[in-house]
């Protein structure tokens, strides 16, 4: 069924069909092919003394149109051209409006910007499929569970330091693989809990060895003072953790089994991930280049939990803090 809305012609004929024809709403939407319910709120919404007119239904639908466009425009256009340049950098539209407003700017609410995108209110819905989701409209995600692993040496969240969940600090970090599909590569992600500033690396395979090649070499610019503890899932993948902990200085923790909330951070950042590589990604074909492009319009996105500031912003301004401190 179609949900545009119905046009002059689709109007006069669900008037004859209902008042000449007496046919049902039911019947009337299988001979349109429109919704029955479309059909039922365009007939109740446009009454006039108990009577459906379908010229003054087309005069009263072109005029709702007309207001609902304008009733974006005061908050529009004087901020269209910092909400379409945040929607091509892939922000979302809360994003977007928190650093409108951090900055001074109009102030706009990101349901707003949301209605302009589905209305095509000044052609924002081309930016549709720039949304996380993009979808016409958001859907609660659901995080699904991993299979667990047997971890030599595994030591518990419970015994992780309370600095951790403060998030005061930087250098406590959540990590996870995200898995191609059929076991066609994957990724290694690490998120620091404070900044949410996220590293990323292509893996060849799911094995041990291979995550912890990878986790040294995004790990190897970042300053000692920054690499405080880790937070796995109980993957197999983690198993070599000792090695992560002797030569980055790191202590690491496992999540209780099936707990994948005590992970929150890192699981929510490969959401954003997934946006520009779904599943049923063959990550065997994706290049370097591709990923750190993902990963640094990711860094670049004002998060709301950081007063709207990035990630980056964060990450490198504590960086600094520290060198001035030395």
């Amino acid at each position: 069924m179609s949900y545009n809305q119905l046009n002059r012609n689709e109007r006069f004929e669900l008037y004859r069909l209902r008042t000449f024809e007496r046919l049902s709403f039911h019947k009337i939407a299988l001979i349109m092919r429109r919704s029955q319910s479309t059909l039922s709120r365009e007939w109740q919404r446009n009454l006039c003394d108990g009577h459906y007119r379908p010229d003054l239904a087309q005069c009263q639908s072109e005029v709702r149109r007309k207001a609902a466009q304008t009733a974006f425009r005061s908050a529009s256009l004087s901020c269209l051209p910092d909400i379409e340049q945040g929607l091509r950098n892939f922000h979302s539209p809360e994003q977007i409006a928190g650093r409108l407003k951090r900055e001074g700017k109009a102030s706009v609410s990101y349901e707003t910007i949301y209605k302009m995108i589905y209305a095509n209110c000044l052609g924002l819905r081309q930016y549709l499929s720039h949304l996380r989701q993009g979808r016409s409209h958001r859907r609660r995600r659901h995080s699904e569970q991993s299979k667990r692993g047997q971890i030599p040496g595994r030591v518990g969240i419970e015994s992780r330091p309370a600095s951790a969940d403060a998030k005061s600090h930087i250098g406590h970090w959540e990590s996870d693989t995200v898995i191609g599909s059929n076991h066609r590569g994957a990724l290694v992600t690490h998120v620091d809990k404070a900044s949410k500033f996220l590293l990323a690396g292509l893996l060849k395979d799911k094995s041990s060895q291979q995550v912890n090649r990878v986790t040294l070499g995004l790990f190897a610019s970042v300053p000692a003072d920054y690499r405080q503890t880790m937070t796995f899932d109980n993957g197999k993948e983690f198993t070599n953790h000792a090695e992560l902990s002797a030569n980055l200085g790191v202590s690491c923790f496992f999540a209780r089994p099936y707990h994948s909330w005590e992970r929150g951070l890192n699981e929510h950042t490969n959401g954003p991930l997934r946006q520009f590589f779904p599943k049923g990604t063959n990550f065997k074909i994706i290049k370097q280049e591709e990923l750190k492009k993902a990963v640094d319009l990711i860094n670049h996105r004002p998060r709301k939990s950081l007063g709207f500031l990035t990630p980056f912003e964060v990450f490198c301004r504590c960086q600094s803090k520290t060198s001035d401190l030395e």
